[in-house]
């Protein structure tokens, strides 16, 4: 930009000679007309000036085309953002940059490899331009969609211009608002004074997301100390997720310089800063009044401005609402599963305040959100009172215990599914005396022993072998159809409710299945669960018969379609196959089936309650 204010400066400053010049060839010419009438020396004379005058006007028309060629180029930046290469995608990894800055991009060509929660797929750029400049360099974690990568510019030549393009400043030809009315400098609250100490070279390490379904976490425990050296696949500390106490490795190296957050503290979100990491050792002293507040305002003035000049215009507004959480008329960034909360609530999301990575709304937001009473901006009455609740006396005792990250997705998953899967219910009885006879002899043979349950779920694994319609979930385009049997044992604890997967039921033996439930539930009782322990399965058996529960109708597990609810055993009187005796005493089984009635019908849902009674009450079927 400064070189094109010089260009111009030196065509003006041209400009006015060539003015001069023309003005001086002109007076000769009169004068000289004026003392010889000879009009054939005037024109020998003459010529020289002329082209003089005729070599710098075409100068000068160069000098013009090219000042506007040279404006032409100097067009705003393109930012490129992170996008959205899956449905279920929120955030996104930079595997590789595949182009480097100065690269030219065609239409089509692979820009980057980005890992989506699903893979690592190629981001394909649907525009032509050279790449200017690279924001986030390979390994970036944790981003965004739609947050800005990289800077694309149309012409190679604007590519030096735009290493200094900051992101989220303002286009240099947009035009600014005239503001209504001038507003004095004292009504605008006063800003922070911004940090102007810099820091040496550092990595600000973020909540990591340790499990599909995870959105915020607890520090359990820190495994370093400041001081302390991390190599790349060190335990840096161990993270309380929604369904397990996981070890955090971290993949890089340093020196951890500064814990920003403390052990036990809760309800850290994805990509919240929790330490400081300083690439040398004799720097770690330097960090120790680093704080995220001092770094955001010494990096981004711009906002704390944008932010003042906001707040600066409200007076200006006659008759305004209250202030929305987000802001009108700008996008709203919200998770699938927030969307059709608030849909089924009837909430509009934008104003409803976003704790996920970059202000996102999670549906832990839409759940916990309370709609608030809006007055009348028309008539200016008074605010309704807010109806009086009654509270306990001082008399009563109680205790609030705060909400564990296993409690706070365990009721945000079960609410999800009985607000958005019809949900019906089939119960059945069966005759177990066979089985129980199996197991006793089974039993005996073994050094382990196998229950009640470790049958059930054998049988149940081949009802859905044979009825393969139940082992589906719905999705917005098809039902999607397993081709694994893999099947949820609900688990209660102190910590909460767990689901640990018995991986390929249908395959296994019931040996197998005994041991691998033994093993599962004592990792759920210790919080040492694994993602791939407990996520992903296809059918869910929740089983509590052993509190003597004769019967109940259990939840789905979304996005399964079915749950098996197992009530206890009980003997009863039936009538006997014994012509000798009328009646005999017989172990009777009462279990219920949830169906999503978007997935299974009725009668598929009869079916396999049918199977099941099969292979429940003629064991050996299970050997075949």
């Amino acid at each position: 930009m400064l070189r094109l204010v010089s260009k111009q400066k030196r065509i003006v400053s041209l400009k006015s000679q060539l003015t001069a010049s023309a003005a001086v060839v002109n007076t000769n010419n009169r004068s000289f007309t004026s003392s010889n009438n000879n009009s054939t020396t005037t024109r020998n004379i003459a010529t020289p000036f002329n082209a003089q005058i005729n070599t710098k006007s075409t100068l000068l028309n160069q000098i013009d085309r090219s000042s506007t060629i040279k404006r032409y180029y100097a067009a705003k930046p393109v930012e490129i953002t992170m996008p959205a290469l899956s449905p279920s995608m929120e955030t996104g990894n930079i595997a590789k940059w595949v182009k480097k800055e100065g690269d030219q991009i065609k239409q089509g060509d692979i820009l980057a490899q980005i890992e989506t929660d699903k893979a690592t797929m190629d981001f394909e750029y649907e525009d032509n331009g050279y790449l200017a400049k690279i924001l986030l360099p390979d390994g970036s974690k944790g981003i965004a969609i739609n947050t800005p990568i990289a800077i694309l510019v149309k012409n190679k030549e604007d590519i030096a211009s735009a290493k200094e393009y900051k992101v989220g400043a303002p286009a240099t030809e947009a035009p600014k608002a005239a503001p209504a009315a001038e507003a004095p400098k004292a009504a605008q609250p006063a800003s922070k004074p911004k940090s102007t100490k810099t820091y040496p070279p550092h990595k600000v390490v973020g909540m990591p997301a340790l499990s599909p379904s995870m959105e915020t976490g607890t520090i359990a425990g820190w495994s370093k100390k400041v001081g302390d050296q991390i190599k790349q696949g060190d335990i840096l500390a161990q993270i309380e997720t929604d369904k397990a106490t996981m070890d955090f490795e971290y993949e890089d190296n340093g020196y951890l310089a500064k814990i920003l957050v403390p052990t036990k503290t809760s309800g850290i979100a994805i990509n919240q800063p929790i330490c400081v990491l300083a690439n040398k050792k004799e720097d770690v002293d330097k960090f120790a009044d680093f704080s995220v507040e001092q770094e955001s305002a010494a990096e981004a003035p711009a906002a704390a401005q944008e932010t003042s000049a906001t707040t600066a215009a409200a007076p200006s507004q006659s008759t305004g609402a209250p202030a929305a959480t987000q802001q009108s008329g700008s996008r709203i960034f919200a998770s699938p599963a927030a969307k059709v909360a608030a849909a089924s609530k009837g909430f509009d999301l934008s104003a409803i305040a976003g704790t996920g990575p970059n202000s996102r709304i999670l549906k832990a937001d839409v759940l916990e959100f309370t709609p608030s009473t809006k007055p009348s901006a028309a008539t200016g009455a008074p605010a309704a009172a807010k109806p009086t609740v009654a509270t306990p006396g001082s008399s009563a005792a109680y205790t609030d215990i705060p909400h564990t990250n296993v409690r706070k997705v365990t009721a945000s998953r079960l609410t999800q599914s009985k607000q958005t899967i019809p949900h019906y219910y089939l119960t059945m009885e069966c005759r177990v005396d066979k089985m129980m006879k199996v197991r006793k002899e089974l039993n005996a043979q073994l050094k382990y022993s196998i229950s009640l349950n470790d049958f059930i779920i054998k049988a149940a694994a081949a009802a859905l072998r044979d009825n393969p319609t139940v082992n589906s979930t719905w999705m917005d385009d098809a039902i999607r159809r397993y081709h694994n049997v893999d099947i949820n044992v609900a688990v209660n604890t102190e910590h909460g409710l767990f689901t640990p997967i018995i991986r390929d039921a249908d395959k296994r033996g019931l040996g197998s299945i005994a041991l691998g439930v033994k093993e599962l539930a004592a990792k759920a009782q210790n919080k040492q669960l694994t993602p791939a322990e407990f996520e992903t399965g296809t059918f869910t058996i929740s089983n509590l018969g052993m509190f003597g529960i004769k019967t109940f109708s259990a939840v789905i597990n979304p996005p399964q379609a079915a749950i098996l609810a197992v009530g206890t055993t009980e003997q009863r009187l039936v009538p006997s196959t014994n012509p000798d005796s009328p009646f005999e005493t017989a172990t009777i089984l009462s279990v219920t089936l949830s169906c999503d009635h978007r997935v299974v019908d009725g009668a598929v849902g009869a079916e396999w309650l049918k199977s099941f009674k099969s292979y429940v009450e003629d064991p050996l079927k299970l050997l075949l």
